[in-house]
């Protein structure tokens, strides 16, 4: 899978959260981002605005085209869905009417649109990092709640199955010991 991105769209760089992840992806010769590994519950919001800097510092160099984040979408306690989202570059498309005020106005803006770049979208990049990875986080915790739920359901049913034939299996040799004594009293 990550030989047939990289034929597609040029050498990838994965940023993995997660031990499973970072060992899949070591294991298969990804280019990883950093070599630390970082445990989705404990990624705290200051690691996700350090991450996002660090990205955000990569992208304007031009070492990335795009940046894009796969995370587990929280959907119900029952679905949990896999997404891939496009964090950068970002594609915000004004109307006609917002392009016509934008010509109108004699509005000069102070600082650059660079200056506001360097500002604003690391902070954006970091509050959808880190909302990801509560999401993946709470998706965790309700895939492993149904699955301990059907677990202990299954448990319930076997414990009961196995106490009929328990309770079978007594009172068969309760009938038969009385069989034997009716049997014994006749001779």
């Amino acid at each position: 899978m990550l030989k047939q991105a990289e034929a597609q769209q040029g050498p990838v760089t994965v940023l993995p959260i997660g031990k499973r992840s970072q060992e899949y992806f070591a294991h298969h010769g990804a280019d990883l981002f950093t070599e630390e590994v970082l445990l989705a519950a404990d990624v705290s919001v200051g690691e996700c605005f350090a991450l996002s800097r660090k990205i955000t510092e990569g992208y304007l160099k031009g070492d990335y085209d795009a940046v894009k984040l796969c995370y587990t979408r929280f959907d119900s306690m029952m679905t949990q869905t896999a997404v891939t989202m496009e964090v950068l570059p970002l594609t915000i498309e004004p109307t006609e009417e917002q392009k016509a005020a934008a010509r109108r106005s004699q509005i000069l803006y102070k600082p650059s649109s660079e200056e506001v770049f360097r500002a604003i979208i690391p902070e954006y990049v970091a509050g959808i990092v880190y909302g990801a990875v509560c999401e993946s986080v709470a998706s965790e915790l309700a895939a492993r709640r149904t699955a301990m739920d059907a677990a202990t359901k299954n448990a319930g049913e076997m414990i009961d199955h196995l106490n009929l034939y328990y309770n079978r299996a007594r009172q068969a040799a309760i009938t038969q010991e009385i069989t034997e004594i009716v049997a014994g009293a006749e001779i």
